[in-house]
């Protein structure tokens, strides 16, 4: 089954949430996300607290993606015969308080239990006085994206083939460690923000998910679009419009922003318009179909 299958599957009648976080009146957001070994990383490549950071990133940018401010959390821990020895999960913990410390965030409870493989799951609840909701986006709203695109792939792809070469350092720490834009978020509540969502599956999948909840279509100039270069030297297009875990924001706004918020670039990449819901790539002023679509969890999507 595809993983939209499955999602319509589990809430039956019920149309599935379009965003990642759950709105919950008056104030406050509620997020989950998880990191399975296998799936999102490799002990091999991730130590403890390179897992704790991401795990605490990867939530946090949820929260700001809709527009809120984390406050508590609760964490499960499946702990494998490696992750259980008392040096991983001190060094974890270490981490884990510092990374949320940063965001003065709580630690509120959770649950521990042991695995064959290392499962990570961390629930959020933040607070919001208007979310960003996919949904809220309209015809002639600008599209944005934060930082770079590409370097998550790059990464990923660096590690697998074990290359030593020191110019894919920072790719490879930008995969195996990325940053929520927190502090840019703070800055975008000067300006109106009618829909946000950040990156994690690729701009491809995530573009896609974003016109659908606006009901509207995206068009996205290729030429405008912040790839890193490096990983557009390396990879190519495709790659890098499909590059997940960025945790970039994407976002419409009708207004025209700064290029730069809080030392990070601003990049206005393409319009929502009226038309049949999803994203057209133009490159050259023709329309641009991309190859492959990105990571999916589940092979019967392709």
């Amino acid at each position: 089954m595809k993983e939209s299958e499955i999602i319509r599957t589990l809430f039956g009648t019920t149309p599935p949430p379009e965003d990642d976080c759950y709105f919950l009146a008056p104030n406050r957001l509620v997020t989950t996300d998880s990191l399975s070994e296998g799936t999102h990383f490799l002990h091999e490549w991730s130590e403890a607290p390179v897992l704790a950071r991401k795990l605490v990133e990867v939530n946090v940018s949820d929260i700001i993606a809709s527009g809120g401010r984390p406050k508590e959390c609760f964490l499960n821990l499946g702990l494998s015969p490696l992750s259980q020895k008392k040096e991983w999960v001190r060094s974890f913990s270490k981490e884990l308080r510092k990374s949320l410390d940063q965001y003065e965030m709580k630690l509120a409870g959770g649950d521990t239990f042991s695995a064959t493989k290392t499962q990570l799951a961390l629930t959020v609840v933040g607070t919001v006085e208007k979310p960003w909701l996919r949904s809220g986006g309209k015809p002639g709203d600008y599209l944005y994206v934060t930082g770079s695109l590409g370097q998550s792939q790059l990464g990923f792809l660096s590690l697998k083939k074990k290359t030593k070469d020191k110019k894919f350092t920072k790719a490879i720490e930008r995969h195996l460690s990325p940053n929520s834009r927190y502090a840019t978020s703070l800055l975008l509540h000067k300006f109106k923000i009618h829909a946000c969502m950040d990156i994690t599956d690729g701009l491809i999948q995530d573009g896609e998910r974003l016109a659908m909840a606006s009901r509207g279509r995206l068009k996205i100039q290729m030429e405008s679009l912040p790839f890193d270069p490096l990983s557009l030297e390396t990879l190519g297009f495709d790659l890098c419009l499909g590059s997940g875990e960025e945790l970039e924001l994407l976002f419409l706004s009708p207004e025209i922003l700064p290029t730069k918020l809080a030392g990070v670039p601003v990049t206005m990449v393409g319009r929502l318009e009226k038309g049949k819901p999803g994203v057209q790539f133009l490159k050259n002023g023709k329309t641009y179909l991309p190859k492959s679509r990105g990571f999916l969890h589940f092979s019967e999507e392709e």
